[in-house]
């Protein structure tokens, strides 16, 4: 990818798994290109073991999940946390990515923004905070 590296999308825990669902990463590229300024990655693709232990969803409903085999229907991680510096870093890519149909959990405490593409399974857009 041109915006992110391997080692940012990649599980976190060390196991490797790097399994997303069809078109999450060219959606990303494309967020990330109109958006124009670094995204830093804080989480992405997790295995269930490791979504355990940094979640307090259970591991079936995480959209960070990569492993398929605990979420029917579902093929991979579809859900990225971005760092935000500050309000008008997160502002902007709050508006930008709403438009563009990401639904958006915000933590302005621990600085970062998690978007995923819910709606590419059906679901209804939405924001939440943590």
């Amino acid at each position: 990818m041109t915006y992110f590296t391997r080692l940012e999308l990649t599980c976190r825990c060390g196991c490797g798994l790097m399994s997303y669902q069809g078109g999450f990463l060219d959606k990303l590229h494309d967020l990330r290109q109109e958006f124009g300024k670094p995204m830093v990655p804080t989480s992405a693709c997790r295995c269930a073991r490791h979504n355990a232990t940094v979640s307090k969803l259970a591991p079936r409903n995480s959209l960070h999940i990569g492993d398929f085999s605990t979420r029917p229907g579902h093929s991979g991680c579809m859900a990225i946390d971005i760092a935000t510096p500050d309000g008008t870093y997160r502002g902007e890519l709050f508006r930008l990515a709403w438009a563009r149909q990401w639904s958006i959990g915000w933590n302005a405490k621990q600085g970062f923004l998690h978007l995923d593409r819910r709606v590419d399974l059906g679901m209804p857009q939405t924001t939440f905070d943590y």
